[in-house]
C-alpha cells in the first residue's frame, strides 16, 4: 500500500512539473559567467533551482543524521563496553564470594587486557581477591599502582593499610590509615566519614590502634548527628552516643543544648545533671547554673553540688565553682567552709585566692585587693572562660566539643578543671 501510494505522489509530481513547463515554453536566458550565457526555458530553469536547493537541504539533513547516528553508534559501543565490564565484575564477585580467587583475578583482568583496573571499585575487588588468596604483596603492588590512577580513594587506603599490616609493615599501614581519613574531609561529610571509618575498624586488629579508631568513630558519630537538621532527632543520637560512653562530655553538653533548643528545658537539665553525675565538667554545670537560674531556682543548683560534692569528693572544680556559687548569693559561711574543705594540693592555688579574696571583700576586708583580684579575671572570676585542649594546650573563649587544632573531641577544659 505505502509503495502505490508514493508511486502516485511521484506520478502527481511529474504532471504537475510537465504541466508547468507547458505553460511556461518561453526561454530564458542564464549567465554562467560574465562572458558565457545560455537559454534555457523559463519551466527547466525554476524546476533545476528547486531541485538544486532540495539536495542542498537534503545533504545538511544527511550530514546531520549521519552525526547523529555517529554519536549514537559510540555511545551504545560505550554502554556494550561499560555493560560487559559490569558483568566481569559481578562474575567476579560471585567467584570471590564462591572462594575462586585466582579465576576472579582473571575475570577482571580480561576484560582490561591484562592491565590493572582504572576504576576503584573494580581495584578494590582485584585487590580483595589477592588478600583472600593471601597474597598480600599482590594486594599491596596493585594497591599502589592503582592509587597513582584513582587518587587518594578511601577505600583502597583501608585495603593497602590491611595489605602492608599482612606483610609486616606496621608504618605503612599506620600510614595509609591517616591517609584514609585525610582524604575524607570531614566537614560537612560526616556520613561519609562514619562510611570509611567502618572500613577501617573492619581492617584494624591491635588492640590499641584499634580503641583509639573506635574514639574516632565517636567523634564522628557525634558530628554527623549535630548535621541532623530536626532537633529532637539530632539530641536523641547525641544522648544514645553519651550513654554509650558516660564519659563523652561533649555528648551531654550538645545534647542538653537541643533539647533546650527544642523546648524541653526540663529534658535538658535532666540530661546535664546525669552528666554531671558521671563527670562534673565545668562545661556541664555552667549550663545548669545559668538554666537554673534563669528560672528563678538557684537553690536547686546548691542542692546539685552537695550532691556532686559527696558524689565526687576528689574533684577539685566541684568544690570551687561551689564556692563561687555560694559566694554569688551571699552565703559566704558556708563559701568559707568549702574553701577550708579543699585537699591541701588544690589550696594553694591562685583560683582558690581569688575566691578567698572575693569573700573578704564581701565581709569588708582587703577591699582594695579583692577589688583588683575581680577586675582581672572578670564577673565570672576566670572559673569557666578560657578553655584549653588538654592534649595540644590551644586556648579558645568559647567551649566547643571538637579541637580544631589537634581534632579531638571533649578535650577543651576550663582552667578550674585543671586545679587538681
Amino acid at each position: 500500500m505505502t509503495r502505490w501510494l508514493w508511486l502516485l505522489v511521484g506520478a502527481l509530481v511529474v504532471l504537475g512539473a510537465a504541466y508547468f513547463a507547458f505553460l511556461n515554453p518561453d526561454g530564458v536566458e542564464l549567465h554562467l559567467t560574465p562572458g558565457r550565457t545560455t537559454s534555457l526555458p523559463l519551466a527547466a530553469a525554476l524546476l533545476g533551482a528547486f531541485a538544486a536547493g532540495g539536495v542542498l537541504v537534503g545533504s545538511f539533513a544527511g550530514v546531520r543524521a549521519g552525526a547523529r547516528g555517529w554519536r549514537r553508534w559510540r555511545t551504545a559501543r560505550r554502554a556494550r563496553r561499560e555493560g560487559r565490564r559490569a558483568a566481569a565484575m559481578a562474575r567476579a564477585q560471585h567467584l570471590v564470594w564462591a572462594g575462586d580467587y585466582g579465576k576472579a583475578r582473571r575475570e577482571l583482568l580480561r576484560v582490561e587486557h591484562g592491565a590493572v583496573p582504572s576504576d576503584a571499585t573494580r581495584l578494590a575487588l582485584l585487590a580483595e581477591a589477592h588478600l583472600n588468596d593471601d597474597d598480600p604483596a599482590g594486594a599491596r603492588r596493585i594497591l599502589e599502582d592503582g592509587l597513582h590512577q584513582t587518587g587518594p580513594e578511601p577505600r583502597l587506603l583501608v585495603l593497602l593499610a590491611e595489605a602492608a599490616e599482612r606483610t609486616g609493615d606496621l608504618s605503612a599501614a599506620t600510614d595509609a590509615l591517616a591517609r584514609a581519613r585525610a582524604a575524607h574531609p570531614a566537614a560537612g561529610r560526616w556520613s561519609e566519614a562514619l562510611a570509611v571509618q567502618g572500613e577501617i575498624l573492619l581492617r584494624v586488629h591491635d588492640p590499641t590502634t584499634l580503641a583509639r579508631e573506635e574514639r574516632v568513630l565517636r567523634g564522628l558519630r557525634y558530628q554527623a548527628a549535630l548535621a541532623e537538621g530536626e532537633p529532637r532527632r539530632a539530641a536523641r543520637l547525641c544522648l544514645a552516643i553519651a550513654r554509650e560512653d558516660p564519659d563523652f562530655v561533649p555528648a551531654w553538653v550538645s545534647a542538653g543544648e537541643l533539647f533546650e533548643r527544642a523546648g524541653r528545658r526540663f529534658t535538658a537539665r535532666r540530661v546535664w545533671e546525669r552528666g554531671a553525675r558521671r563527670r562534673p565538667a565545668v562545661v556541664l554545670l555552667e549550663r545548669l547554673e545559668r538554666l537554673n537560674a534563669s528560672e528563678g531556682n538557684p537553690e536547686r543548683t546548691t542542692r546539685l553540688y552537695r550532691r556532686l560534692r559527696r558524689r565526687h569528693p576528689e574533684s577539685a572544680a566541684v568544690a570551687l565553682l561551689f564556692a563561687r556559687h555560694l559566694i554569688a548569693h551571699g552565703k559566704l559561711d558556708e563559701a568559707e567552709a568549702a574553701l577550708n574543705a579543699l585537699p591541701a594540693d588544690a589550696a594553694g592555688h591562685r583560683l582558690v585566692h581569688v575566691l578567698w579574696a572575693e569573700v573578704h571583700r564581701q565581709r569588708g576586708n582587703s577591699s582594695l585587693a579583692a577589688e583588683t583580684y575581680a577586675r582581672a579575671f572578670g564577673a565570672d572570676l576566670g572559673l569557666a572562660a578560657p578553655f584549653r585542649c588538654a592534649a595540644c594546650r590551644r586556648e579558645v573563649a568559647t567551649w566547643s566539643g571538637y579541637c580544631e587544632e589537634c581534632r579531638r573531641w571533649g578535650t577543651l577544659e576550663a582552667e578550674v578543671e585543671q586545679a587538681s
